[in-house]
């Protein structure tokens, strides 16, 4: 169940189903199974170079079964959940960032020129009423605090050396990801002799895509999915399968679905997407 009054503010989207699953090649294991974001809102948005309709486009035969392997093993040696209940006070303070949101989209609504500036320079620029107001509904909600379940699929033995949503160069990205990519393999193969089972559909999930250059780091995922993504619209290292041309490609085991499908559909600019 998903926190009570988690916002999913209303943009124009594509309608996913839920029923394309991945199944995971036989190899796998049955397993027992940080932040200013809504303040820091006025990231550079880059045109989508790759994307059609407004969707990003992603050939999932490009990705080896063994990576997928690999990322689904990792994910079924942790314990998950999608479960959490707010209490009254965290209910109230996500009714204060619904109401934040509606004027920031307001505000950009209105201003779409500024969402093409960069944060040092919006910041110099005159605000408005609503926006001023937007701010301050944020600061007293304390959307950081609104992300119980954060810490899920990112270990800190994976822990990448920089944020890949808050860095524009892109063979940087393409290191730091690679980097865990490289530690995750290392660790899952000691655990290989004793997980290894012949039940490929006891971990299923979905493909998931990311685009950093196209986030505005406005953390509205990462309260929308109770941490899932963090406030740059990152799913979870533990998670991720692969970056190229621009997009980073994750594995998201069945059970944190609904989370990262709540997410999802709190990011205003279609920079995470299903790959089904």
């Amino acid at each position: 169940m998903l926190a009570s009054g988690t916002f999913r503010p209303v943009w124009p989207r594509c309608t996913h189903t839920t029923d394309h699953s991945v199944g995971v090649p036989s190899g796998c294991a049955r397993g027992d199974g940080t932040s200013t974001g809504l303040l820091d809102t006025a990231r550079h948005i880059a045109p989508l170079r790759h994307a059609y309709d407004g969707h990003v486009k992603f050939d999932a035969t490009r990705l080896p079964n063994e990576k997928i392997s690999e990322v689904a093993l990792w994910c079924s040696l942790q314990t998950l959940t999608a479960s959490h209940q707010d209490s009254p006070d965290q209910a109230r303070r996500r009714e204060l960032l619904k109401e934040a949101n509606r004027l920031t989209a307001d505000y950009y609504e209105r201003n779409s020129l500024l969402r093409h500036l960069p944060n040092w320079l919006r910041r110099h620029l005159p605000s408005e009423r609503r926006w001023a107001r937007a701010m301050n509904l944020i600061r007293e909600a304390d959307p950081d605090s609104l992300a119980p379940l954060e810490h899920q699929l990112r270990s800190p033995a994976l822990k990448p050396a920089e944020s890949i949503g808050r860095i524009y160069d892109e063979e940087r990205r393409q290191e730091i990801v690679s980097n865990v990519i490289d530690l995750r393999s290392t660790l899952v193969k000691s655990h290989l002799a004793r997980e290894l089972s012949n039940s490929p559909n006891q971990h299923r999930g979905r493909l998931l895509l990311y685009v950093p250059s196209e986030n505005i780091s406005d953390g509205a995922s990462k309260y929308a999915s109770n941490g899932f993504f963090d406030p740059d619209d990152c799913p979870p290292w533990d998670s991720w399968l692969q970056y190229s041309d621009r997009t980073l490609i994750s594995w998201v085991p069945d059970v944190l679905v609904p989370l990262a499908q709540a997410g999802i559909d709190a990011n205003a600019v279609e920079c995470i997407e299903w790959v089904d």
